[in-house]
């Protein structure tokens, strides 16, 4: 009897270290956005309009690193004097004023690094940045090779490969 308990225990003990090493082999890799809910409402275009080209890269040494980039538009313009003739009468120049409006963009790169971990049973995703002490816990509600869906509060963000 206490050899088939023996067995059963070390058969399950195999069994769930396969699974995890399975696990952990979809989460690892590079993960881009593909859909940002926020209170059941798709939100993608604003999440995107601020975090462009949103990519989470999963290691297996428990490390991450989120990269984007962020567009700031600064309108500006340029005055224009142009000088068209002299007026011999009043003895003045004779000027043109002309206002060019443009935009001024300004991509800037953003890098975040840190830690994660697997907490809850395997159930959450916890992302420890290394310039903080907070962390940001994830629920993992579907895994996939190729696609992550996860929850924090009321936000679902949908990442693939």
């Amino acid at each position: 009897m206490k050899r088939i308990l023996f067995v059963a225990l070390a058969l399950s003990v195999v069994v769930i270290g396969c699974n995890k090493k399975a696990f952990l082999k979809k989460l690892t890799g590079t993960w881009n956005m593909d859909r940002y809910l926020f209170d059941g409402k798709d939100q993608t275009l604003f999440f995107d309009t601020t975090f462009r080209q949103y990519q989470l890269t999963i290691s297996e040494d428990n490390r991450f690193s989120e990269s984007w980039k962020q567009f700031i538009l600064n309108p500006d313009s340029i005055i224009n004097i142009d000088t068209l003739g002299y007026d011999t009468v009043n003895m003045q120049y004779v000027l043109d004023y002309d206002t060019l409006r443009f935009i001024d963009t300004t991509i800037i790169p953003f890098m975040n690094m840190g830690e994660w971990q697997l907490i809850n049973s395997e159930e959450d995703l916890q992302l420890r940045d290394d310039s903080s002490t907070t962390a940001r816990i994830y629920r993992i509600l579907d895994l996939t090779p190729k696609a992550l869906k996860l929850r924090k509060g009321n936000e679902e963000i949908y990442l693939g490969k």
